[in-house]
């Protein structure tokens, strides 16, 4: 088939000849030149070269072959451009060089033995083999049917996983390799950046939740006990059974004369007998006291230190036990306006009343702080390469990949643990548990040390240079991560 006008591709040929006398500034011109008519619509590409047919003595011979969409793109520039863009030659060198013009319509093009005259169905650049060169998209298209989805699926999948198994060695063990290779831009064998760091990231977060609730890591919640206590647990979402307060002797309590004393003993006789309230404040306190004997020795202290007390010493503490977030306790004084400070008040009663669901919410939005922090940790590492020419983005690009590197070990240890767990009491649980063990031991001191030599291999400073910025970049780290992480509490709490 012979293309029409409309998408036929055309060649727009110049043939310069110059004097030799000028042949370095003419070259530079040359260059600015071809790439100024290639801003202009409708220009493809451009090619600069030498011509080996013999010149005239004293002259040399430039050829420049520019490619475009179409004859009607050249027509607009011999119309619109060409005369201005051949004054500014005539106007630096005058005489002293010339041109001849020519252009030549695509008709057909032969690749190892295959012809085409088809433009490609996405972007229809004109095919010259089995992709196209402008958009990647194969010449010749399958007809859409359900098994033609599912090739094109599996073989997205394909690609994907060999790039990223190609990726994750280079990740655990070269460190800084994929940012120098990235820079120097080797990019298609390696899975993207934050392609990667995404996946790493949600296998990471989605393996935090085999076997438990992972809210659970964040527990806040303030649990009643038998008597109408509450017992708070940060950390663990474990906590100590508190036994009941029923008179029964504490265990490693005795008298003078080595008989136990009861749990709810009261304090000496010499004490005097106080108010109801205070009574009900010293109730409150108590019933938080896990253990039994603690609560028999605390009574006493606080039965002795509320007796003491004046009323207006004793009212602040009645009014924390009411209502702990109250205005009188919760006195934030950073220059929030009293909306924002009822609502900071709002918050702390919620995460008072369900603990866990602020736990909850906190480990849901980590991924986004981590987003926050990224960009954060960046600015840190750009101010202390200053002077050396690198871009922000350079730094950024550099975190990435540490960060995903980070969730790679992240996600290593946890098969390690989830699988140990499930087969837990036998000899292939109890293999896995120690491989655990000694993994996390590695990481904790392999980490610092991969930071160190990804900044020496990125970077390619000396030792004590990158040593001491090093250390200025935990810093900078904990500081940042420190401030994120409040945000993170902060932003959780008000948003809950």
């Amino acid at each position: 088939m012979t293309p029409d006008d409309d998408n036929e591709t055309v060649l727009y040929e110049i043939d310069y000849v110059a004097e030799a006398a000028i042949e370095g500034p003419f070259d530079t011109w040359l260059r600015d030149h071809t790439a100024d008519v290639l801003q202009f619509d409708g220009f493809l590409s451009a090619e600069l070269l030498d011509d080996d047919t013999a010149a005239p003595p004293g002259q040399v011979r430039r050829l420049v072959q520019y490619r475009l969409r179409n004859r009607a793109a050249l027509e607009t520039y011999l119309r619109e451009h060409a005369p201005r863009m051949r004054a500014q030659g005539i106007e630096k060198f005058g005489e002293r060089y010339r041109a001849q013009r020519r252009v030549l319509a695509h008709r057909e093009e032969f690749i190892r033995g295959a012809f085409s005259t088809e433009n490609c169905l996405n972007c229809g650049e004109v095919l010259r083999g089995q992709h196209c060169s402008h958009c990647g998209q194969r010449a010749k298209v399958r007809v859409l049917s359900l098994g033609t989805l599912l090739r094109d699926l599996l073989g997205d999948i394909t690609n994907f996983d060999s790039r990223i198994w190609r990726t994750l060695k280079p990740l655990a063990f070269k460190p800084g390799a994929l940012t120098v290779e990235y820079l120097r831009g080797r990019r298609t064998y390696y899975s993207p950046p934050f392609r990667m760091y995404l996946i790493l990231s949600v296998a990471f977060f989605l393996l935090t939740t085999v076997g438990g609730n992972p809210a659970d890591v964040l527990n806040f919640e303030v649990d009643s006990d038998g008597n109408g206590g509450a017992n708070v647990a940060l950390g663990s979402g474990q906590q100590a059974a508190p036994a009941p307060d029923d008179g029964v002797p504490a265990p490693g309590i005795v008298d003078s004369k080595g008989a136990p004393v009861p749990a709810a003993a009261k304090t000496p006789a010499a004490t005097p007998k106080l108010d109801p309230e205070r009574e009900r404040i010293i109730d409150e306190i108590v019933k938080r006291i896990p253990e039994r004997a603690d609560r028999a020795q605390a009574r006493a202290a606080l039965e002795q230190d509320f007796g003491a007390m004046t009323p207006q010493q004793v009212a602040p503490i009645k009014r924390f036990m009411d209502d702990p977030c109250g205005p009188d306790n919760l006195k934030l004084g950073i220059g929030l306006s009293k909306k924002y400070e009822d609502n900071a008040r709002d918050a702390c009663r919620k995460i008072a009343a369900d603990g866990k669901g602020f736990g909850r919410a906190v480990y849901e939005n980590i991924p986004k702080m981590m987003f926050i922090f990224l960009p954060l940790i960046a600015v840190v590492m750009f101010v202390l390469y200053l002077g050396s020419g690198r871009f922000y983005v350079e730094h950024l690009l550099f975190f990435v990949h540490f960060h995903a590197f980070f969730f790679l070990c992240g996600i290593a240890i946890l098969v390690l643990e989830r699988s140990s767990s499930m087969l837990v009491d036998t000899v292939v649980g109890s293999g896995l548990k120690t491989a655990e063990d000694v993994l996390t031991a590695v990481v904790v001191f392999y980490v610092p040390y991969y930071l160190y030599r990804a900044m020496r291999r990125v970077y390619g400073q000396g030792r004590i240079v990158t040593l001491l910025k090093y250390s200025l970049l935990l810093v900078g780290y904990l500081a940042f991560m420190t401030l994120t992480v409040l945000g993170l509490l902060a932003y959780t709490a008000l948003t809950l």
